[in-house]
């Protein structure tokens, strides 16, 4: 966060976290077995690893453990489904 506005920061940090999210996105979808030829799977794999990182950063500030397994429950079925549906 702190390289938003360190521009010095930015030239060190930057690289590094693309290539994480480019690795972390490609390991995603091979886990998944998810074909990105598939409209709307690329989108739906890079929502899915916003939305863990983002609950990742929420649970450093607060422990509501019960209330994100219920969100991440309910997204791993939406992900399942949505993933089904793009083999067809």
């Amino acid at each position: 966060m702190a390289a938003r506005t360190d521009p010095a920061l930015l030239v060190a940090v930057a690289p590094l976290e693309q290539r994480i999210g480019r690795e972390t996105h490609r390991l995603t979808v091979e886990l998944l077995g998810a074909d990105e030829a598939k409209p709307g799977v690329r989108e739906l794999i890079q929502g899915t690893l916003d939305l863990v990182r983002g609950l990742g950063l929420a649970d450093t500030i607060s422990d509501d453990a019960r209330r994100r397994r219920r969100i991440l429950d309910r997204w791993a079925d939406v992900l399942d489904e949505s993933l089904a549906g793009a083999s067809r």
